[in-house]
């Protein structure tokens, strides 16, 4: 069998999520996917975390503790940087917990140069540049992501500012080309990451619905990589905007 034609949508799992973990006694309404420790950092340091479980996921490399928002059933993780680990993640999350609602966010880089650093960025679609969603569904250039009109609305209610179109998920950052970002701006992507798609994919064969959204790091619309404002520059106060954004789309959902 070809790689290009190895989706086999009849296959049986040799390993399933329920053969790793039993189901907790802790059940979440919704849960919130972070890729930022120091996110982390200031919610215990702001007394708003409490923990679930500090070993419950685990992996040879690292451990993944479990928090849970205080006086709430709303969860929350923080992953690593890529496509398989968070989409596992995601899929482990759901199944301990018995909950199919989360928010994923986490910065990303921008294809316009005219959208502004921090700014909020909800993803319409996204292009397939990685491997995990090509075992969760048929090939395809683009997924789309099912939920986010939703996350449009609800960044309505905030009045907040942000902006909506396709981003380009892929796996090689440092293969991230002129040629490359070129064709996938004509195609309307305005910012580059390296998981939705396959969080996408992975979310939709495990019914479980996700509500992503993205705020501006760098910009690689230049003449020359712009580092703008990473996770590492952003003030505290920044960090807890960004936040209570994650949280206010979780406590919507968990209404559902």
């Amino acid at each position: 069998m070809s790689i290009i034609n190895s989706y086999c949508k009849e296959g049986k799992p040799l390993i399933n999520v329920s053969d790793c973990y039993e189901k907790s006694d802790i059940t979440f309404d919704s849960f919130i996917v972070t890729f930022s420790r120091r996110i982390i950092d200031l919610l215990k340091d702001n007394d708003l975390i409490e923990v679930v479980s500090i070993d419950g996921i685990r992996s040879i490399s690292e451990i993944y503790p479990v928090y849970r928002f205080k006086g709430t059933n709303i969860g929350l993780i923080k992953t690593s940087i890529g496509a398989p680990i968070t989409s596992v993640l995601l899929m482990e999350v759901a199944h301990i917990y018995n909950c199919n609602k989360a928010v994923i966010f986490g910065t990303c880089g921008a294809l316009d140069k005219n959208i502004e650093p921090s700014t909020l960025i909800v993803p319409s679609a996204c292009y397939r540049d990685e491997g995990t969603s090509y075992h969760y569904m048929e090939p395809s250039d683009y997924i789309d992501i099912k939920n986010y009109k939703d996350v449009s609305s609800y960044l309505d209610e905030l009045n907040l500012k942000y902006v909506i179109g396709k981003s380009w998920t892929t796996d090689a950052f440092f293969r991230e080309t002129d040629i490359e970002m070129n064709e996938r701006k004509k195609e309307g992507c305005i910012a580059v990451e390296m998981e939705l798609a396959a969080v996408e994919a992975v979310a939709r064969y495990h019914n479980i619905d996700i509500y992503p959204f993205l705020y501006r790091a760098d910009n690689l619309d230049s003449k020359s990589w712009d580092r703008g404002a990473r996770d590492s520059m952003l003030s505290n106060d920044k960090r807890l905007e960004i936040i209570n954004v994650a949280y206010y789309i979780a406590k919507r959902i968990a209404e559902k």
